[in-house]
């Protein structure tokens, strides 16, 4: 088999969306030794993520395990296999998750493989809703990643980057980890909410049931319902108070309503679920009133709407701050 894979190739070819020229170089690759079997491996493993992606419910890993020990078998001499690279947008859009599926095999003889292979799930835009192997589920909230190796069933430990809130199925003999940058948290069926950005100045974790232990700083400590755990990443405190429940949870239900609340209260509300910092201008009085629900709305839509209810006047820039500024109402 050819040590160089195409999975550019391979992955237009998949979504039937070669040219002629890409067309040519596959047909090329294909008339190399195993290429056929691969391709015909990946082809059927293709079709069978996007059914497990748009039931919500991904489960690659299985299929995966499947064509390693396959692969694995028929490579009786010692080699080196390259690395498996192969990424597919294979999530229905509503969900906006990819997965990534790296994988890579070192054969060292015989039957016998080392290997080491992870899931990572990310998401692009917006939220997701994840289903663990062990029926865990998980909220990823927007530009946040969440890995865990294939056999997760074994360990249940899972590696956070951003934000997500978890409902951890119960089990007493495998206890559920998250690694979150320096916060180790360890539960065994809870629902709690972990938020790790790296641009924020705290690890957060708030508890909405359950128990759960922390290792941080050096330091052990245990959350009761109601709780929230504040890591300091520069002097490394650890403080524990009593949490804004709502707050901490809300960005993970499928909307949110504002009765007759002020912009800077929302505000408040529209940074988390839209993961930006808003800036008010001061001058703005807080006797304006808003009323209204946002749902999958974008940000610029719900301020060009916040913007008909109370003149106020919005800019955006790179790096995700949005700025509101005091408008004079019109005179008649």
């Amino acid at each position: 088999m050819n040590k160089h894979i195409p999975w550019q190739l391979i992955i237009s070819r998949l979504k039937d969306e070669q040219d002629e020229r890409g067309e040519k170089l596959f047909e090329e690759w294909l008339q190399g030794e195993g290429n056929a079997h691969l391709y015909q491996e990946l082809e059927g493993l293709w079709r069978e993520i996007r059914e497990e992606a748009s039931s919500y419910t991904p489960d690659t890993a299985f299929y995966w395990q499947q064509l390693e020990s396959r692969m694995s078998q028929e490579n009786k001499a010692p080699k080196v296999v390259s690395i498996w690279k192969f990424r597919m947008a294979v999530a229905a859009a509503s969900i906006l998750l990819i997965i990534s599926l790296t994988f890579s095999f070192l054969y060292t003889g015989g039957d016998r493989a080392v290997y080491s292979n992870k899931l990572s799930y990310s998401a692009l835009s917006g939220k997701s809703r994840i289903v663990l192997p062990d029926s865990s589920v998980v909220w990823l909230n927007s530009g946040s990643t969440l890995e865990y190796a294939a056999d997760f069933m074994e360990n249940r430990e899972v590696a956070l980057n951003g934000e997500a809130l978890f409902d951890v199925t119960k089990d007493n003999r495998h206890p559920f980890v998250v690694l979150a940058s320096e916060v180790k948290v360890k539960v065994h069926g809870t629902c709690f909410n972990v938020n790790s950005y790296p641009k924020e100045e705290n690890i957060r974790v708030t508890l909405f049931r359950g128990s759960v232990s922390l290792e941080a700083g050096g330091k052990e400590a245990y959350l009761y319902p109601g709780e929230i755990a504040a890591l300091n990443k520069r002097d490394k405190t650890l403080n524990i108070t009593s949490a804004d429940m709502f707050y901490e949870s809300f960005w993970a239900s499928e909307s949110v309503r504002f009765e007759a609340k002020s912009l800077r209260y929302i505000t408040r509300y529209l940074e988390k679920w839209y993961n930006v910092k808003i800036e008010v201008d001061p001058t703005i009085p807080d006797s304006q009133a808003y009323t209204f629900t946002i749902k999958d709305e974008s940000l610029e839509v719900i301020l060009r709407i916040m913007s008909r209810i109370n003149p106020i006047a919005y800019t955006f820039d790179e790096d995700d701050h949005v700025q509101i500024m005091h408008v004079e109402p019109s005179k008649k």
